[in-house]
């Protein structure tokens, strides 16, 4: 017997999204016969996208929020409202392709693995893939690597592999554990995945890529074309460091750690990059509630380096 999933898409009005996502998404949810539910979270603040919704989609059931939150607050809300414990979380760029869930669905028989997510292909592109993931580090400061969109897509066709954390616009998850979700301090965007995940392998869990499961993201950069590009590489980069002053706990890593801040610091004082330095003190400005949600992780099974050790694929 197969296991029904809820499908939760925390989204804004774009209609145009959704009449392209949509049928390929519930086609395969009717093949699927399960019982299945699409849960649409709206943020847009307004209840703008239930009347149109009903109208095309009738099937599909909203939950609308208040006021617009971000991502990480509408993906909590919908994932709490979901029917069933295995939520597969999915922005509204991203078209799905048939047998998508059941390889996932395999992935999260085994208790030890907390989130699973697919071959997400760039726009379709069988050689760009975006889900396997890692963090790299660079002269003390880490990043994201995505080595399936670096011309190495052709590693990354058949196996079942640990990565280091499941891309939010596209991944299968239980509810129950899902617990109180995204940490606030990354909001209002991005770098919220990167946490669960990376929380998940350092309680001892995995985080999994299914490349039998594929899906494809024809990117619309929803976000950006909302907020000012500025403003939006503030937040990630103020993330970025948030991230790593979180998890970071071995002694040679927060030393290389704080000697990069200082450089970082001096060349951009020095060579007038003013964009980096407030960076840096957006980030240190949130240095309290970091350090509080650093204090409520529990005792670490895995440090930052051994988690490292199992998610990379890169020598950077």
């Amino acid at each position: 017997m197969r296991t029904p999933v809820s499908i939760v898409i925390p989204s804004l009005f774009d209609p145009e999204l959704f009449e392209r996502s949509f049928p390929p998404l519930l086609a395969e949810l009717g093949r699927r016969a399960v019982k299945d539910e699409v849960l649409v979270v709206d943020d847009t603040g307004d209840a703008s996208i239930e009347p149109w919704m009903t109208a095309h989609f009738p099937t599909v059931r909203i939950l609308s929020r208040d006021a617009n939150g971000g991502f990480g607050k509408a993906l909590l809300d919908g994932v709490r409202a979901a029917k069933h414990d295995l939520v597969f979380c999915m922005n509204p760029d991203v078209v799905v392709r048939p047998g998508f869930l059941e390889p996932l669905v395999a992935c999260l028989d085994d208790p030890g693995v907390h989130s699973a997510v697919p071959q997400i292909l760039l726009h379709g592109d069988d050689d760009q893939i975006e889900s396997v993931t890692e963090i790299r580090i660079r002269q003390g400061l880490g990043e994201v690597g995505q080595p399936g969109l670096d011309g190495r897509a052709s590693e990354f066709r058949d196996a079942v592999i640990p990565v280091a954390y499941a891309i939010g616009g596209a991944c299968l998850l239980r509810q129950s554990e899902f617990g109180l979700g995204c940490d606030p301090i990354y909001e209002p965007f991005y770098w919220e995945d990167v946490d669960l995940g990376w929380a998940a392998w350092r309680e001892g869990r995995e985080v999994l890529y299914a490349p039998q499961s594929v899906v494809e993201h024809h990117h619309r950069g929803t976000i950006k074309s909302r907020t000012q590009e500025g403003m939006v590489r503030a937040i990630i980069e103020k993330n970025r460091l948030l991230f790593q002053w979180k998890f970071l706990d071995t002694p040679k890593e927060i030393h290389d750690h704080i000697a990069a801040l200082y450089r970082l610091a001096v060349d951009a004082w020095l060579s007038d990059e003013r964009d980096q330095l407030v960076w840096l003190a957006l980030a240190l400005d949130q240095v309290d509630e970091v350090r509080a949600s650093r204090e409520a992780l529990a005792p670490a099974k895995r440090n930052y380096a051994e988690i490292r050790a199992k998610t990379g694929f890169s020598d950077a």
